[in-house]
């Protein structure tokens, strides 16, 4: 796993306040557009710096003015100078990615984690939705585990289309013909041919993204995007495994067509399980405990000014892991608040 990915000689060093130490993990279409950085400011507060996409500064200006739980705050934002980017408040997080077991085709996470999982995320993109925002990112490697609830931080993946009012009075959203956040596998088939990536696009990520982490495998194999999106019209989803009540849900978020697929919102009042275990709190998966703890205690390590660590690595893990954990209780369970 890499815990800790240093900076590329062609990162920036800077930027405004916040001096960058590493690269995040996430998403990354390429440098300079859509990479992500831990920085740290004067005061040494830790922050996710995204570097913003030209098509992305209206989407981040709209989530600095009016948060939206599942998304990091947006702390500053600077969309005025090359390069442009936003600072999110820091949480301890990792991918699904980085949390995977070393076995092909074995479950990632435990039915009713994916089934807190789904709710969690699928809540968050109906919030961005209902703002005209599309994420772009839903993949494991775009949606983050942390002590709370999941977060999509990716903010250079995100687009803005006509909110509600605007669809309702007939006006169109501006046409992306691809995605590039999105591994080709998470593509819904209109996206993979060519057209619009709209917020039914992440819902089709999102069931992809269930199935993958129900089973360790993808509902349509991978491929090229013709080959994929081929499946995906003409074939049924693979999720040989997947309790019947969340296989069913993610059969729905599947549909080749993109107006027979539920809305993200529709999907938050869908019973993803029928084992009532979604709501019982539990100790997080041990994977997840073990990577958040490895990457704080990497973090705590980095050093802005060469001097060395101040205090010992363990002591400043934990205080990075306390500091960025959620207060109170989360409504929605996520696979970091469930049993193993």
């Amino acid at each position: 796993m890499g815990v800790v990915q240093g900076l590329l000689p062609e990162d920036p060093r800077v930027l405004g306040p916040y001096r960058l130490l590493a690269r995040w993990p996430g998403p990354e279409p390429g440098f300079p557009a859509g990479a992500m950085y831990l920085g740290r400011d004067r005061e040494l507060t830790p922050a996710v710096l995204c570097v913003l996409p030209g098509p992305a500064c209206e989407a981040a200006t709209e989530l600095s003015l009016r948060p939206v739980p599942g998304v990091p705050t947006v702390r500053e934002l600077s969309t005025d100078a090359e390069p442009r980017w936003a600072a999110l408040a820091y949480t301890p997080a990792v991918t699904l990615s980085e949390v995977r077991g070393s076995a092909e085709g074995s479950a990632i996470l435990a039915p009713h984690q994916v089934a807190a999982l789904g709710g969690a995320v699928a809540g968050t993109l109906a919030a961005l939705h209902a703002r005209g925002i599309g994420y772009g990112a839903v993949s494991p490697a775009g949606v983050w585990l942390t002590t709370g609830r999941p977060l999509l931080m990716a903010l250079h993946a995100c687009r803005t289309g006509p909110n509600p009012a605007a669809r309702a009075a007939g006006v169109r959203p501006e046409p992306v013909s691809r995605v590039s956040t999105v591994p080709v596998a998470f593509m819904a088939p209109e996206v993979a041919a060519g057209g619009t990536a709209a917020p039914a696009a992440d819902v089709y990520a999102l069931g992809v993204l269930l199935a993958y982490a129900a089973t360790g495998r993808l509902p349509f194999g991978d491929g090229p995007p013709p080959v994929l999106a081929y499946r995906a019209l003409h074939d049924r989803p693979a999720l040989l495994g997947m309790e019947q009540d969340l296989a069913e849900v993610v059969t729905a978020a599947l549909a080749p067509r993109p107006e027979d697929r539920p809305t993200a919102a529709e999907l938050v009042r869908i019973p993803m399980s029928a084992s009532g275990e979604v709501d019982r709190p539990g100790p997080p998966p041990g994977r997840v405990v073990a990577a958040l703890a490895l990457r704080a205690q990497r973090i705590a390590e980095l050093d802005p000014d060469g001097q060395g660590p101040t205090t010992t690595p363990t002591a400043s893990a934990t205080r990075l892991l306390r500091r960025g954990a959620p207060v109170g209780p989360d409504p929605v369970a996520t696979p970091a608040t469930q049993g193993t």
